[in-house]
């Protein structure tokens, strides 16, 4: 075959090869669920997955809101059988648009993050690329810790001072006649 059909048959197939498939979730979509807390509560644990019965490329993203600031830290996964056919592999896991790379395991690949800042009402995202041959599953769990507001701390600190003046002028005096 000479090289002018050869560039020819490889421009067809990258013409007619299917595009990473782009896919947005929000909480409450199925691959998106809260398990712990709510998003108005200190502390809140949400699992995201996504599941691949066909090869190709896809690009998933997760997008979230908080009305509250904190951090996040979270896991994801990816497993696979030795020498099987069926392989998904992660080529970027991207955090509020930090990269992340995973870390290549003999049957999956993993990877665990922390002291991410979340902001109040800021689009929150979390975004898995890759590529998956015959089927795949990865899965993912994200946490999200509160961190008290200035004014949540000051009103701690004066109810801390108000219960010590509290203790302290009830002190009982023993009078021995």
């Amino acid at each position: 075959m000479n090289k002018l059909a050869m560039a020819t048959a490889a421009a067809f197939a990258l013409a007619w090869a299917p595009a990473a498939q782009a896919t947005v979730y929000h909480v409450g979509d199925p691959n998106f669920q809260i398990t712990n807390g709510t998003p108005f509560t200190p502390s809140i644990t949400a699992l995201f997955f996504a599941s691949f019965g066909a090869t190709g490329a896809f690009d998933d993203t997760f997008e979230f809101t908080i009305p509250q600031n904190g951090f996040g830290s979270g896991s994801i996964s990816t497993s696979f059988s030795n020498g099987s056919t069926n392989k998904l592999v992660i080529t970027d896991l991207i955090i509020n648009g930090v990269s992340y790379a995973l870390i290549d395991e003999p049957n999956g690949q993993s990877r665990s993050v922390g002291g991410i800042p979340i902001f109040a009402f800021g689009l929150n995202t979390i975004q898995v690329k890759g590529n998956v041959t015959g089927s795949g599953l990865y899965t993912g769990t994200a946490t999200f810790t509160a961190v008290p507001e200035p004014a949540q701390w000051a009103m701690m600190v004066g109810g801390f001072a108000v219960l010590g003046a509290a203790v302290r002028r009830r002190s009982v005096r023993v009078a021995f006649s």
